[in-house]
């Protein structure tokens, strides 16, 4: 029997995708010896390839290609279908996506009754919470002309690559899907078809399921930046080019949906790498059909794009392409020291709240409005008042220190109104489960804290072999005492060991000084200093800058030796001294705590204040030693706590849930 179908499939990377497609294939309700199924694969690397020649060794009729590289886009696949398919007709359909049991039937049908070169249906939009129909041409009547028909179809069908065309009609005007773009290929393609058709047909039926669900593995479709726009305005002009000889005007009928989808995807999917080059060229398009673009109707959100375009205003346009993100809560310090970075990719509002459950009301209905992204910094109040007032289309993170554990706040969060929960350290991660049960795992990310390793001075100085430091010793808990011991054991061996402590003092604390059993813990220790002799040699630096001050003081070893504690909300997090002193070019030494191992390499962790007393020594006369653990340390750092991780985590953390 002559094939009758060829359906073209391209993949790449399919292997975590592709199942419910080979499912609906085997589904097919059609003579297994009247089509056939071409799978093209792109070089892929994830054992998509080993997954079909399995498949096609159980299926007669299907059959696997592979390029000689990978192109980089579907459409070279999808040619090499073209020059490979046997069929009369040949139906495109995505590699993620379901084709239905009746479709090649009833198309082939359709097909014989009314001879088309072209045959579109419709399809199932499926977003993993509910299907909806799509691509339906309510006003399809069998005497519309040809002309009256490509119209409809360009201006109230999306582009989407699945069509049933005649294969001999392709091969005769050599109309091949273009392998220069990776962006509006389908756009282009259909195109080109409907430019050559002399006859078209509609078929008022879901032939697929669209697929809008994300894959564990990214598609090239899923960022958009000087490429991707670059590729949507050569579209849009060959298209106009395409269709307007036959009296279409596709500016008119589809450009404002096909220039909306960009602009959203500059804001929502966008890479941030505009140049001035591509913005010129975007600008130029805008300005030769400001005629037609001023009547669409857009939000005022899309049109301060436009209006940036229209004047030819780079910074304004790149302004308002970002993601409009509001971070709230009481005590930003932490995370507005990364706004001058994470303005790169938002544009930011603060929203700075006067406590943990106090706040202007109106001022956060101002942000609230005009947000599009929430970035809740502690789980207080702040995250129990926009989950419970945010949009539903508006993105909650809510971002978890160790201060919360020990609130009731975490309990009162509507749950399903926030998109992500972020923890600093892996053990601080299962205590936010641990305590907030009603908190869903698949909701919570590990996103560490960071800094700014660029800033620091890592100068090297002998000095730095017989100095240690403590960044903060408030309160109690930092266990201060345990320092000065460290001191005065390595006193006893050599007298050129002092300690450099950094913080604010016990006294200006109002918390602390009106704290009977921290004062006297302080006490205690100023006690301790006198009795050893220590005075001399404990300097007490106050708030200082310890980016330079650290190597300025010739601070070699940064000691971590804080209480472990079990109870919520337990003490250290993730301790960000020790990386100050990685940072400076020194050696952080943390005396184990609980979670330490998930944050710290293991050589740097001690089970016993002794053991840290004799790594210092070995170090006292072998600087190699010591230097060779100061790179390391600094290497760690930098790989993973520079804030350029922290704002990467941010934006892919954005794309995730947008």
């Amino acid at each position: 029997m002559p094939t009758k179908v060829s359906l073209v499939i391209p993949c790449f990377n399919a292997a975590d995708k592709i199942g419910r497609c080979l499912a609906s294939l085997r589904a097919i309700d059609f003579d297994a010896d009247a089509y056939e199924v071409l799978f093209v694969d792109d070089c892929s690397t994830d054992g998509t390839h080993e997954l079909l020649q399995k498949a096609c060794e159980e299926n007669k009729n299907w059959r696997l290609l592979q390029l000689e590289r990978n192109s980089g886009s579907p459409s070279r696949p999808r040619n090499r279908g073209i020059d490979q398919s046997k069929g009369e007709y040949v139906f495109f359909l995505d590699c993620d996506d379901e084709i239905l049991p009746q479709t090649l039937r009833h198309h082939y049908d359709l097909a014989q009754d009314k001879n088309p070169c072209l045959i579109r249906s419709e399809l199932w939009a499926d977003d993993g919470r509910q299907r909806q129909r799509m691509n339906q041409l309510s006003t399809w009547e069998p005497s519309l002309s040809q002309m009256q028909r490509k119209e409809l179809i360009i201006s109230r069908q999306s582009t989407v690559s699945p069509s049933f065309v005649k294969l001999e009609f392709l091969r005769r005007y050599s109309i091949l899907w273009p392998e220069t773009i990776r962006m509006g290929e389908d756009t282009l393609f259909l195109a080109k078809v409907l430019a050559h058709a002399e006859y078209i047909e509609y078929l008022p039926e879901p032939s697929f399921i669209y697929k809008k669900l994300p894959a564990l593995t990214p598609s090239s479709t899923q960022k958009y930046g000087v490429r991707e726009l670059n590729d949507h305005l050569t579209v849009w002009r060959e298209v106009q080019s395409l269709l307007l000889p036959l009296g279409i005007d596709y500016f008119r009928c589809r450009l404002q949906v096909g220039l909306q989808t960009s602009l959203v995807s500059l804001i929502y999917r966008g890479r941030g790498d505009i140049d001035t080059v591509t913005f010129d060229r975007f600008a130029e398009f805008v300005v030769d059909n400001w005629s037609v673009i001023s009547s669409f109707r857009y939000i005022s959100r899309y049109r301060d794009i436009l209006e940036g375009l229209r004047s030819g205003d780079f910074a304004t346009f790149s302004k308002h392409c970002r993601p409009r993100l509001v971070i709230a809560g009481y005590d930003l310090k932490f995370i507005t020291s990364a706004l001058p970075e994470l303005s790169q990719h938002f544009d930011i509002r603060l929203d700075e709240w006067k406590g943990h459950d106090a706040h202007d009301e109106k001022q956060s209905r101002v942000c609230l409005e005009w947000a599009e992204v929430i970035w809740c910094e502690w789980l207080l109040g702040n995250a129990v008042w926009y989950a419970r007032h945010k949009r539903q289309e508006q993105r909650l993170i809510v971002r978890m220190h160790r201060m919360e554990l020990g609130r009731d706040y975490g309990d009162s969060v509507e749950m399903d109104r926030v998109d992500a929960f972020l923890a600093v350290s892996v053990h601080f991660f299962e205590r936010l489960l641990e305590r907030f049960r009603r908190i869903p795992r698949s909701k919570v990310r590990l996103v560490p804290n960071f800094l700014r390793t660029q800033d620091y001075i890592a100068d090297w100085s002998e000095q730095r072999l017989f100095t240690l430091g403590m960044v903060g010793i408030l309160p109690s808990r930092k266990r201060f005492d345990i320092a000065l011991q460290i001191l005065n054991q390595l006193r006893q061996v050599d007298k050129r060991y002092r300690l450099e402590v950094f913080g604010q003092f016990p006294e200006a604390v109002s918390w602390v000084s009106r704290n009977s059993a921290e004062m006297a813990f302080f006490e205690r220790c100023h006690k301790f200093i006198d009795d050893h002799q220590l005075k001399e040699v404990v300097s007490f630096r106050g708030h200082s800058d310890v980016k330079t001050q650290l190597t300025e003081r010739s601070v070699g070893f940064v000691l971590c030796v804080s209480d472990s504690e079990r109870n919520f909300p337990g003490f250290e997090s993730f301790h960000l001294a020790v990386a100050d002193g990685f940072a400076s070019g020194g050696v952080g030494l943390v005396l184990s705590w609980l979670g330490a191992e998930f944050v710290w390499p293991d050589e740097f962790i001690f089970r016993e204040q002794k053991q840290i007393v004799d790594y210092i020594i070995s170090c006292r006369n072998n600087s190699v030693r010591f230097q060779s653990a100061a790179v390391a340390g600094r290497e760690f750092v930098q790989e993973r706590y520079d804030l350029s991780r922290f704002v990467d985590s941010v934006v892919n953390l954005f794309h995730e849930i947008i």
